[in-house]
């Protein structure tokens, strides 16, 4: 698609003072034609009312700067006009003239008319008037001769327009709002030529429209891209060095899931010019209530389960190793829909070829293994952040913890000098008025507080192990390297009156919850 313009018909424009004296005197004043503009209309291909300002035509009430010069001199005079009705425009004081005798113009014309030799798009483009404001167009006539039929001023766009239609997917019930990251917000501008430099300035937040659309210099942005903040929590869509073309228009239209965990899709196959439109599905990387406990460790500790919307809920059952698992409905067994991983076995773990164990093939670990006969070495014993389901699903500083990390905060239990733990039963106790068991931890001297539930309990095949809801096994980050057991992992068991780190029995296809911890 080639780039849109919008044109506007200029007529008998002004006579300059570069002109001699000899040609005014053969033209009376009384005898010149004044200006008159107008403006053609294309046809838009947007509908949706915030999407489609100064689309085709400029909306009534602009003011565009019209400047003019002799052909060659480079000496501008400059003019305002106001956009009206049906394309319309008028001077908004003063009337510009041809000069008298042949001397042919120069016409530039800009938008918005407050335009400097640096132009900086707004970093909230909610309103209107702010959005319109960052909508930076520009147009040229050279060596124009006198005339009485319009001339007409092809308006060419000097940002780049996203437009993001957002629908809210599986688990999420509204959008609140979506904004753009990363971005550099200024350019400098020749008003003589149109000539704009390359973005710059502190890389910043733009927000959108309520109707998702935002103007942003020509750049190319590497990394979060999008914020979309919903009821639930909020989504961030990335991606990798990707170039926003001056004039071009970009279409995104995005469902956001609550727990469609793994990675998203990256924009692929953008064009040189036109529409490009791209039809990703993301997921919420934190829930809304998301909060990092400092309990004066050396890590702060997420106050509730990935793929949990509740510190009561159990959230999400993963094999240590992979981020995409197995989540429940609240603190119960009841999956929810779109689950993406149903069965953990040897057979569906991504971190073995196959099978594994006495009846199985048992050199067959393809990563996270220190002996020869169990599969692929590389010595590797704590887990990559590729292999974090807590940095993939949250992303930013957050991980799994590691087995010393774990054991940091259960010491903390006979530590009663500065905390206090207390046990929960679901019963004739209930945390937040809920049936799900678990320690509250306190901090005593910040009040600070932790709840870890008990009840979540392991998967094993497709089906999750119950002893009545009365523990949970939470995975560390920590590989067991011992000699045959580079199948386990370490993690932390969590139940009434016991509190220790234990792994020998745990095996990685195991689905399991995962607890986060930030620096």
């Amino acid at each position: 698609m080639k780039n849109k313009k919008i044109f506007f018909a200029a007529a008998a424009l002004m006579a300059l003072t570069a002109c001699s004296s000899d040609d005014a005197t053969t033209e009376p004043m009384e005898q010149r034609t004044p200006v008159t503009l107008t403006c053609s209309t294309m046809d838009a291909t947007e509908t949706r009312a915030a999407q489609d300002l100064n689309q085709g035509t400029f909306a009534t009430g602009e003011t565009v700067k019209v400047r003019i010069s002799n052909t060659g001199a480079g000496e501008w005079t400059d003019y305002s006009f106001t956009t009206g009705d049906a394309g319309t425009m008028s001077p908004a004081s003063t009337v510009p003239y041809y000069p008298a005798g042949s001397q042919n113009i120069d016409i530039v014309a800009y938008y918005p008319a407050t335009a400097g030799t640096s132009f900086s798009v707004a970093t909230d483009q909610t309103a209107a008037a702010d959005y319109k404001a960052s909508d930076l167009m520009f147009a040229s006539v050279t060596n124009q001769a006198k005339q009485t039929d319009a001339v007409n001023l092809a308006f060419s766009h000097k940002m780049a327009k996203l437009n993001v239609n957002i629908t809210a997917g599986q688990g999420v019930t509204s959008i609140t709002s979506v904004s753009l990251l990363n971005v550099k917000p200024t350019v400098s501008f020749n008003q003589a030529t149109g000539v704009v430099g390359e973005a710059s300035g502190t890389a910043t937040t733009i927000a959108m429209s309520n109707e998702g659309a935002a103007i942003i210099p020509a750049q190319t942005i590497d990394g979060g891209l999008l914020s979309i903040v919903t009821d639930k929590g909020t989504a961030t869509y990335s991606v990798a060095s990707k170039a926003f073309a001056a004039g071009q228009l970009y279409t995104l239209n995005i469902t956001v899931n609550l727990r469609a965990v793994g990675t998203t899709t990256a924009i692929t196959g953008w064009t040189s010019e036109g529409t490009v439109t791209v039809n990703p599905v993301v997921s919420i990387r934190t829930p809304a209530g998301l909060e990092a406990v400092d309990l004066g460790l050396s890590v702060k500790w997420a106050n509730m389960n990935i793929g949990a919307e509740e510190d009561t809920d159990f959230g999400t059952y993963f094999a240590w190793g992979e981020c995409i698992g197995y989540t429940v409905v609240g603190n119960s067994y009841d999956p929810v829909a779109g689950n993406l991983k149903t069965n953990f076995t040897w057979a569906t773990y991504s971190l073995c070829n196959g099978t594994f164990g006495i009846d199985g093939e048992i050199n067959s670990l393809n990563k996270y293994n220190s002996h020869e006969n169990r599969g692929y070495v590389d010595n590797k014993d704590v887990l990559e952040l590729a292999n974090d389901a807590a940095s993939v699903n949250w992303g930013g500083s957050w991980r799994m913890p590691t087995k010393a990390e774990w054991e940091e905060l259960i010491a903390t239990k006979n530590n009663s000098e500065n905390y206090t733990w207390t046990w929960y039963d679901g019963s004739t106790t209930q945390y937040k008025g809920t049936t799900t068991k678990g320690w509250l931890i306190e901090r005593k001297s910040t009040s600070a507080k932790l709840f870890l539930e008990s009840g979540s309990e392991y998967m094993d095949g497709t089906a999750i192990y119950s002893s009545n809801y009365s523990h949970s096994y939470y995975w560390t980050s920590t590989h067991r390297t011992e000699f045959f057991q580079d199948e386990c992992a370490f993690c932390a068991k969590v139940e009434k009156d016991k509190d220790y780190v234990k792994s020998s029995w745990n095996d990685r296809y195991w689905g399991s919850v995962v607890r986060a911890v930030t620096p």
